[in-house]
């Protein structure tokens, strides 16, 4: 008897170990970006609310509002706190606040807030705690995770998306028609030119009453600087290894007269002031701006009715196009303090948006209005927008995959160390808006950028 109960247990044993072995080695062999499980990670045993910092724009939280809704639903045990947070207070607070160990569970961000900076010793690792970094790269755009991969060849964060700035134009499909133009007919510069007489209206004393083009602050410094490389002036512009920027350079001078044309051929009035009021109400038939605006104008304006132009190459249709000298992603960050049931809950909130994209993406692409357009990070959503029918896409859905398609492999960012908000925002729009208005001149203004940012570069560099 001793010896049929020692065969049965040895048989019950047998069977256990063949079953943790199957485990072992079959585990998380799912269909990539199907639902693989977490590592390591599991539902909340208890319930547990987490806060959510999100930057505040109005597409963009009633989109979240909405994802979460449907995240909160889903996960009975979890509560997700959406909190929103003004872009100038999110970029100025979102580093410290992990400094001082008081940042929420979930934070949204761009890459270019963390660039320069070690993202292993400020966030929670993403791999290998979701997916190995192999299998990361299969569902995200390997491009889009410059500003999350620490110095241990981690992820420690998700690239959600990017709103894709100076990509194109956003422009009034009325006026348009009005004006007897076919958007698809914008292939170069000299086609932009010739749109914007077209459509630029003037008052009785020959001042402007409507603008052909509109040029927003963010956007207008981006394709400078895209343009400059889209003459093949990359190496000539920036040194990254002396920290020397050089604007005094022919490629340069060329791009921003390009940009002094539409002032000096008065297709452009750059007294018209915000371009985010003077594009709704029409002192502007386009706006130089990425897709997101599409969704915003509509949002915050829902008479009108806008579409999207991709941005042509520069000078001529002929030349490779560049984008995204300096672009952001958003991303999305998990707290390295978490543990517990907090810490499984702002995992399963990362793991739903990069194994169920269209749970997310379909709520920003498919209202109506829209509430955001533009490139998205995740592959494994593209291919499925891809393979959708025709009448299961709308104008927006196809927007954004036009931007993630032709405008994510023309992206050529430029090794800089100074973020967005400083390089573009306070350097060189100020700069450019001086020339519009005939404060400096454009050598005036290529040398002063030459010497403040090389000043800037040099100092984050040491």
């Amino acid at each position: 008897m001793r010896h049929s109960r020692f065969t049965a247990a040895s048989k019950v044993l047998l069977v256990l170990l063949s079953l943790m072995l199957f485990f072992v080695l079959f585990a998380g062999k799912e269909k990539e970006g199907a639902g693989v499980e977490a590592v390591g990670v599991t539902e909340p045993a208890t319930k547990v609310t987490i806060d959510f910092w999100h930057q505040d724009w109005p597409g963009g939280i009633n989109w979240m509002t909405a994802y979460v809704k449907k995240f909160n639903a889903k996960h009975a045990n979890i509560t997700v706190n959406l909190i929103p947070v003004a872009f100038d207070e999110l970029f100025a607070k979102l580093i410290p606040s992990v400094a001082q160990g008081n940042e929420p569970a979930l934070m949204f961000g761009y890459s270019d807030w963390v660039y320069g900076k070690d993202v292993s010793k400020l966030f929670m690792p993403i791999t290998p705690t979701l997916f190995s970094m192999d299998e990361f790269k299969k569902i995200i755009y390997p491009a889009a995770m410059i500003g999350v991969v620490g110095s241990d060849g981690e992820a420690h964060g998700l690239p959600v998306a990017t709103g894709a700035n100076a990509f194109g134009f956003v422009y009034h499909k009325d006026l348009f028609k009005k004006a007897g133009i076919d958007p698809a007919s914008i292939k170069s510069w000299d086609n932009l030119k010739a749109a914007t007489k077209k459509l630029t209206v003037y008052n009785s004393d020959g001042s402007i009453k409507r603008s052909g083009i509109l040029f927003s602050y963010t956007e207008s410094a981006n394709t400078l600087l895209d343009m400059i490389q889209m003459q093949g002036a990359r190496d000539k512009l920036l040194n990254p290894q002396t920290h020397e920027w050089n604007f005094n350079i022919p490629e340069a001078k060329k791009a921003m007269e390009t940009f002094k044309w539409f002032v000096d051929n008065k297709v452009y009035d750059p007294h018209s002031g915000d371009p985010f009021t003077a594009f709704p109400n029409k002192l502007g038939a386009m706006l130089l701006i990425g897709p997101w605006d599409v969704g915003a104008s509509m949002t915050d304006f829902p008479e009108l009715d806008v579409g999207y132009i991709l941005m042509p190459p520069f000078p001529k249709s002929s030349n490779k196009l560049v984008l995204g000298s300096v672009i952001s992603y958003f991303d999305l960050f998990v707290s390295k303090r978490l543990k517990g049931d907090e810490r499984n809950a702002a995992m399963m909130f990362i793991k739903d948006l990069m194994t169920q994209p269209q749970e997310y993406f379909d709520i920003a692409f498919y209202q109506k209005p829209p509430f955001w357009v533009g490139a998205v990070c995740n592959q494994n959503y593209i291919a499925e927008l891809e393979s959708r029918p025709a009448d299961k896409m709308n104008e927006f859905s196809k927007t954004a995959l036009t931007a993630t398609k032709v405008g994510l492999p023309a992206v050529n960012t430029l090794d800089t160390k100074i973020p967005e908000p400083i390089l573009i925002r306070q350097s060189i729009y100020p700069e450019m808006e001086s020339v519009f208005l005939g404060k400096k001149s454009i050598d005036e203004m290529l040398q002063y950028l030459t010497d403040y940012l090389t000043g800037q570069e040099k100092q984050l560099a040491e």
